[in-house]
């Protein structure tokens, strides 16, 4: 029998996630990184005009990417005991021998989840081996896939909830109680995420979740890629931190880091990520399907009210802490949440990023001399990073950012990072941070001159 929570063994069990977990299992010694991008499906009809695209059933995108995955090694697992669509078990994922996979959100976006890899180069490799399956996808089926912060053709109503698992649809029923903003973020939003080592060292490990949650609103602004949302101009840069920053604030956002960032005491870091766990709403429990509970039922409240006698458990624990949204998400290894999904020339630009900024311990040390004076007024600064380097201060501390991420990559092993990288880096940061532009405004360009047939639509 499972043992009862106490506060206790959630602070050791959230000690146990800041590192280090066989996150790099690749190779022990060195720092490895790894990847997580969404795409949007959609298919182009006869008339030259853009269809959503379902996941199941007839002509959808499961069943033709089960097929093209399974001549590359794939093997498809299946989500248990959970028959909803057309009576047939939900995919759970995709999985290859190299430890990548594919997933599936609620709104049919596809997930590339790479293993993680001890050079940059070598992760790329890899996305790009699963992405040349979905190009196989849409050479035998006329499914195409796009990268952008948010759906650039379709309203919620009409992705509709794809996925259809009791997960997703006790997360749509309870933020469906808070605001409009749950439905955008679960069928409208697709990200790239980039997951990072944390270190092996406490001193190493505060020092990159603080720097880390300072980036998140420079790596907003930096990297703003959702300016189209539905056919339209939505009026921001980055709508896709729009929408998280509205969900959900208890769940969401950056820890309060100011109150620890000039000791660097790893056990007030370990108590801030405690409390914003505890204090945080119960979303979703499995024992009770897709029920949801008054906001007053946090986990901190029901470590000492059970629940229909049901007292929570570790189980428990780590569903709850998987429901948790913030910028910089432990999980073992750093999970860094604040990228709009970029365009796929530029997708490696973000790992490079904070590669640079996080895994040498000098520039690590002169990110957070550059960004600690910002340690109050993150909320602000992610408010306005929605509009991309508008804001004189994220432009003018990003300009910096990226020249010290250049000059770091350098620094790096040859080993991890390739003269190709830097050189990548140098053209991005050339045409578009120094130039105070992002993804968004090429995209916001050719939307205007309506050159993209993404935008067909309408």
């Amino acid at each position: 029998m499972s043992t009862s929570l106490t506060k206790e063994v959630c602070r050791n069990y959230i000690e146990e996630l800041f590192g280090p977990v066989i996150f790099n299992n690749e190779n022990p010694n060195n720092e490895v990184i790894g990847l997580e991008l969404e795409s949007f499906p959609y298919l182009i009809n006869a008339q030259k005009k853009i269809e959503p695209v379902k996941l199941y059933g007839s002509k959808g995108l499961m069943d033709a990417l089960i097929r093209v995955s399974e001549q590359k090694n794939g093997l498809v697992r299946y989500i248990q005991n959970n028959g909803e669509l057309h009576h047939e078990a939900l995919v759970a994922a995709i999985e290859f021998p190299d430890g990548s996979s594919f997933h599936f959100e609620p709104g049919a976006q596809v997930e590339i989840a790479t293993a993680p890899c001890s050079r940059i180069e070598k992760v790329n490799a890899r996305l790009k081996s699963m992405q040349q399956i979905l190009q196989l996808v849409t050479q035998q089926e006329n499914i195409h896939f796009a990268q952008f912060g948010t759906n650039p053709w379709f309203t919620a109503e009409e992705t509709g909830m794809q996925m259809s698992k009791t997960r997703y649809r006790a997360m749509c029923r309870y933020f469906d109680n808070i605001n409009s903003f749950g439905k955008l973020m679960m069928l409208q939003t697709c990200s790239l995420q980039v997951n990072m080592d944390t270190g092996n060292d406490w001193t190493t490990r505060v020092k990159r979740i603080v720097a880390a949650n300072l980036l998140a609103p420079f790596a907003t602004a930096i990297f703003a890629n959702s300016p189209v949302t539905a056919g339209k101009v939505n009026g921001y840069k980055s709508y896709r931190s729009f929408i998280w920053q509205h969900l959900d604030k208890t769940r969401t956002g950056i820890l309060p880091i100011e109150k620890f960032s000039e000791t660097f005491n790893k056990d007030e870091l370990i108590d801030a990520y405690l409390n914003f766990a505890l204090k945080a709403p119960v979303i979703y429990i499995e024992d009770f399907g897709d029920e949801i509970f008054p906001a007053h039922f946090t986990l901190e409240y029901w470590l000492t009210h059970p629940i229909k006698n049901l007292s929570p458990t570790l189980m428990h624990l780590k569903n709850h802490l998987s429901l948790l949204f913030p910028e910089v998400r432990l999980k073992g290894y750093l999970e860094l949440r604040s990228v709009d999904a970029p365009p796929a020339e530029w997708q490696m630009i973000p790992a490079s990023f904070y590669c640079g900024l996080l895994y040498s311990n000098q520039y690590l040390n002169k990110t957070l001399d550059l960004l600690l004076p910002f340690a109050s007024q993150l909320t602000l600064l992610m408010e306005k990073a929605t509009a991309g380097l508008e804001a004189d201060e994220l432009f003018n501390i990003s300009k910096k950012l990226v020249h010290l991420v250049i000059e770091t990559l350098a620094d790096l092993p040859e080993s991890f990072v390739s003269k190709n990288d830097i050189h990548k880096m140098i053209s991005f940061s050339e045409r578009f941070t120094l130039q105070r532009k992002t993804f968004a405004d090429d995209c916001l360009q050719k939307f205007n001159d309506n050159k993209m047939l993404f935008y067909y639509k309408k």
